[in-house]
């Protein structure tokens, strides 16, 4: 529901917190029903929770690594520390107005190497990340990456955002719904994806 509340089996009241939470700890045993096999069950997502604002922006990522398994945390590794460059450039503050979470949301492998999420399995993805959005209601949807699009363009209402250009800002099924490059080590190397990121970045609070 889009004002964030509903009533547990019990009939109390739960904020949105309260529902995403109860949400994650669904998503192991939603995956299983459909692939088990080189993926790290390990839940992993946002910790400063308790302190969100309502309706805050939901950075979309791809997967959890390994780092991010280790710490149960999304985005702790290299590219978290771009993250949080961008995030400070914002203005914004990671803890209370971002929601972080990936397209997919366990750690996918081969081998002890992280691997990039298969169509089939973002596709599934997509399931989790249509209730999730539902629930935070946020006030911009951040896709980073090409994950993050493709899995998004799997529900069922915003299959247009495959061709949608990066770094612009989109209005899709009534909610914002903004595209840039993932902040990856490889990536950030690059002066034409950082500039870009920064400028988006910088720009975020004139969008919410």
């Amino acid at each position: 529901m889009r004002d964030g509340i509903i009533t547990d089996k019990n009939g109390e009241l739960m904020n949105w917190k309260e529902r995403l939470f109860d949400f994650y700890k669904t998503r192991n045993d939603f995956i299983k029903k459909f692939i088990n096999e080189n993926i790290d069950f390990t839940d992993v997502y946002d910790p400063y929770l308790p302190e969100k604002r309502s309706s805050p922006i939901m950075i979309i990522g791809e997967a959890p690594g390994a780092n991010e398994v280790r710490l149960k945390q999304p985005f702790v590794g290299k590219a978290g520390e771009n993250l949080n460059y961008l995030i400070n450039l914002s203005g914004l503050s990671r803890a209370e107005d971002f929601l972080i979470t990936n397209a997919f949301p366990f750690r996918t492998f081969e081998g002890n190497k992280n691997r990039t999420p298969k169509a089939s399995e973002l596709k599934i993805g997509a399931k989790l990340l249509e209730d999730e959005i539902e629930i935070v209601n946020p006030a911009l949807i951040l896709l980073l990456g090409n994950s993050a699009i493709k899995a998004f363009s799997y529900i069922p209402w915003a299959k247009e955002v495959k061709n949608l250009q990066k770094c612009g800002v989109y209005d899709i099924n009534g909610y914002k719904v903004g595209l840039c490059f993932h902040p990856s080590p490889l990536a950030f190397n690059r002066k034409d994806i950082r500039e870009s990121l920064e400028a988006f970045f910088k720009n975020l609070k004139t969008l919410i």
